[in-house]
């Protein structure tokens, strides 16, 4: 029976591209109906049609290599897949996965949904047939691929501490911008927002809410508070809630069971105590069942240096039906640490700190009902010049004084575009002029960011208007315009809209 498979590769590559145009052909051969991304142009239909056809394929064949674990598109095809897989009740994502010549780990986003699937390798052509009969087998008798399951951190070779970051072996060296980077590592450049951390955690319990854009170093801040507060002495408690899948989204009995079970599984408390009739009493609602399991199980168990909840894609329970209440209940853990009596003591050991994308402020119909305004509020700026210095110091220093200050005029700073434009440099892959001339071009250098930025935006059909209309002329109307501002598409210095930096302008403008 004909199946649908979608094919996603990163495009413009040497291995990608040619083995995702043998592989389209001999899957159509072999009877089957194989969407692949070749000769679409930018716009809305285009976005659309990548969308229609993730939600309807039977399976995704996933080319997973070193240029390709670093695309953003890549990425968003994964995650669409999964959800649309979820959503229909699958066990396991029917998601058959391809290491093309490449054995390193996988970028924390991508590896959050991969590492627990099988996959098939390739390292060149004399491997086609091999690949084609696993891949046929998977795809017409619903079974895994053949290979064994990778070791999640395979070839991660981890930069030497205290190491000199020179020209002469900065390439050897090198650290991907994709994803979440280590407390330790050496391309990470302090801004404003690390020095309202220290200052907001530096005395006693504290809630914290890391929010911006995406791809602005939110996680990576996140993961620096979570390191001083090991450093002091506290427990912690890392919840990822990109872990939860669609089943867990919309049964908030799942989502608060989960959660307790995770903190459970984080403090290393055995055995579980969740289930307990004290602890779970389904006479009580679920916050005050959840709010119990704390006092009862997981605060007494911590030292007297605390316990840091710390919460990563928090924005993910967006579209959950308990996330009002939800992100209410941790309100409540707040405002427990000043109001509280009786337990005052247990709840001024808990810390909290969130990490939301206000991207999702593209989708919120409502601003204000947005959960995430609990204490402190930290939104990580775009670099100064200043820091795009320290970021190209780090790469090896390979770009004259003028033609920083045109890197950062062209990114205005942008965190990822800066890391990545350097990276790219650093690599040898882009000299200067020629990043400069691809810069807005699909198959340049931030194609597949560029690409993902589109799709997003077109969930709501009013947002393209809205944004063109800003670009355009300056102005929109105010919904739209914090909603895109908060988005990180636009900014307003002067009284006036404009995009984010010129990389967004001219390729908005064009795609638009």
């Amino acid at each position: 029976m004909a199946k649908r498979v979608f094919l996603s590769y990163k495009r413009q590559t040497a291995l990608d591209q040619p083995l995702a145009q043998r592989l389209h052909q001999a899957l159509r051969q072999a009877g089957h109906q194989v969407f692949i991304d070749q000769g679409m142009e930018v716009g809305e239909n285009w976005v659309r049609r990548i969308k229609s056809e993730l939600e309807t394929a039977d399976c995704l064949v996933l080319l997973l290599s070193e240029h390709s674990v670093q695309s953003e598109m890549v990425a968003e095809e994964a995650r669409i897949a999964v959800e649309q897989f979820k959503a229909s009740g699958e066990v396991q994502p029917r998601i058959l996965p391809v290491r093309v010549a490449f054995t390193g780990a996988l970028p924390y986003h991508l590896g959050g949904w991969l590492n627990s699937l099988q996959y098939a390798t390739w390292q060149s052509p004399d491997d086609d047939a091999g690949l084609l009969a696993q891949l046929l087998r998977a795809i017409e008798q619903h079974t895994p691929l053949d290979s064994p399951l990778p070791a999640p951190g395979c070839d991660a070779t981890p930069w030497p501490t205290g190491l000199p970051v020179g020209a002469a072996d900065v390439r050897r060296e090198l650290e991907a911008p994709e994803g979440t980077m280590s407390a330790e590592s050496p391309f990470y450049v302090p801004r404003l927002c690390d020095r309202t951390a220290d200052d907001a955690t530096r005395h006693g319990a504290f809630t914290l809410t890391i929010q911006g854009p995406r791809q602005c170093g939110k996680s990576s801040l996140l993961v620096r508070v979570m390191r001083r507060e090991r450093e002091r002495g506290a427990r912690v408690a890392f919840i990822d809630f990109q872990g939860f899948g669609s089943a867990e989204r919309k049964n908030p009995e799942q989502l608060y069971y989960q959660f307790c079970l995770q903190l459970e599984d984080e403090l290393q408390i055995e055995p579980s105590q969740i289930d307990a009739a004290a602890n779970w009493d389904a006479r009580r609602s679920l916050t005050q069942r959840c709010t119990r399991f704390m006092e009862r199980v997981i605060l007494p168990a911590c030292p007297a240096e605390g316990l840091l909840l710390a919460m990563d894609e928090a924005d993910s329970l967006l579209d959950s039906p308990a996330c009002s209440d939800f992100f209410g209940m941790l309100r409540s853990w707040h405002n427990k640490r000043a109001t509280e009596v009786a337990t005052g003591t247990l709840w001024k050991q808990l810390s909290i700190a969130m990490v939301i994308s206000s991207e999702p402020h593209l989708l919120i119909a409502e601003l204000a009902q947005s959960p995430f305004n609990v204490g402190v509020v930290i939104k990580p700026e775009d670099f100064n010049a200043t820091e795009v210095r320290q970021s190209h110091q780090a790469h090896g220093g390979t770009l004259s004084e003028p033609q920083l200050g045109q890197l950062h005029q062209l990114l205005g700073g942008h965190p990822y575009l800066t890391r990545k434009a350097l990276y790219l440099i650093s690599q040898g892959r882009y000299t200067w002029p020629s990043l400069q001339a691809e810069a807005t071009s699909e198959s340049g250098p931030f194609g597949d960011h560029l690409r993902a930025i589109l799709a997003r935006l077109q969930v709501d059909p009013s947002m393209p208007a809205a944004l063109r209309q800003a670009l355009q002329t300056g102005h929109a109307e105010a919904h739209a315009r914090n909603r895109l501002i908060a988005g990180g598409l636009l900014k307003d210095p002067h009284g006036k809209l404009e995009a984010r930096n010129p990389v967004y302008g001219q390729y908005l403008q064009r795609a638009l």
